[in-house]
């Protein structure tokens, strides 16, 4: 395992992330949905990457000490106190000095238009299901009050991934493109991260 990073990948719904990384991860995917998980596992499962349907509190004892834990896009769909339950055992599995990453829509930006257009016109409403409403400032909050230090918020991504639909290299180009200043005042999605403090 030397060399290899611990990954811990919270709410990992089908395994897509986990499916991105190459094999210097040694990750493990959890989920409650038992669909999202069984499509992991058929998708994605080797030796370095496998996949649990349960909750952060109630992983195997073994799976713990991680360099890295994500949160993707799932801190939005839970109700406060679920939410620090979640975080607090999710830190729990990290290794002192270990990396939290949470990714949230970005409430103070364009995004709630976005949501609004995909409500009215898409497949999906996110209305009910986005309950927790971040800005950069509440989501620099919420990780400072779980114990975290070093907290860093980034804002990312504004026109790329609607760019998508017309082809990856036309996404590519305009994420490049919106690197930098664009991205820091029109990002639709808040990157968050801290660092689990060395035990006192």
């Amino acid at each position: 395992m030397e060399g290899h990073h611990r990954h811990l990948d919270v709410g990992c719904g089908p395994g897509t992330l986990i499916g991105l990384l190459d094999d210097r991860f040694i990750s493990t995917g959890i989920d409650i949905s038992t669909t999202e998980i069984d499509y992991a596992r058929r998708e994605y499962e080797s030796e370095s990457k496998r996949f649990f349907t349960v909750s952060a509190r109630a992983l195997p004892d073994g799976c713990r000490d991680y360099d890295v834990a994500t949160v993707v896009e799932v801190v939005e769909h839970l109700a406060p106190a679920k939410l620090d339950d979640l975080l607090q055992a999710t830190i729990e599995r990290l290794r002192p000095g270990g990396k939290l990453v949470v990714t949230t829509p970005n409430f103070h930006s364009a995004w709630p238009l976005v949501q609004m257009l995909v409500d009215c016109f898409g497949e999906l409403n996110y209305a009910p299901q986005h309950v927790n409403r971040f800005t950069s400032r509440r989501l620099r909050q919420l990780l400072q009050d779980v114990g975290l230090r070093n907290v860093r918020v980034h804002r990312y991504l504004a026109l790329a991934p609607f760019a998508a639909p017309l082809g990856w290299q036309l996404a590519d180009m305009l994420a490049r493109f919106e690197r930098g200043p664009l991205e820091r005042v029109a990002g639709l999605l808040l990157l968050g991260t801290g660092i689990k403090p060395p035990h006192e």
